[in-house]
């Protein structure tokens, strides 16, 4: 099968591009396929763990990202859009790599299709 980057820089409850990212994800992992995700800008703010949709009676963005995860989807995060946003790597789910340019070159060159979301409207 195939391998999916998905580049998200939109953050949590802001577009519906977040949910449209978590359920590409979720069918191209069930259809077989790798899925990298690459956390960029605000998109950092997607898997932090603090979190909660409990007031709207709806599951966090975080809560979906560990399920991602546990689903075997790839989730890195920029550090240095970690850094300039506070973003700490101990307020990731388990299982979701900090990196940088060079880790994103590296999906880059091996993904079959790149999907990005990126926040421009």
């Amino acid at each position: 099968m195939g391998r999916m980057l998905v580049l998200l820089c939109d953050s949590p409850y802001h577009h519906e591009s977040v949910g449209h990212v978590i359920e590409l994800t979720k069918a191209a992992i069930g259809k077989g396929h790798d899925v990298d995700i690459y956390l960029m800008m605000d998109g950092v703010y997607n898997p932090i763990i603090s979190q909660s949709g409990e007031p709207f009676r709806m599951e966090s963005i975080s809560d979906q990202f560990k399920a991602l995860l546990e689903l075997g989807a790839n989730v890195s995060g920029c550090r240095v859009c970690m850094e300039l946003r506070g973003v700490e790597e101990d307020s990731l789910p388990a299982g979701t790599d900090v990196g940088g340019i060079f880790d994103l070159s590296e999906m880059l060159a091996e993904a079959d299709v790149v999907l990005s979301f990126t926040g421009v409207e």
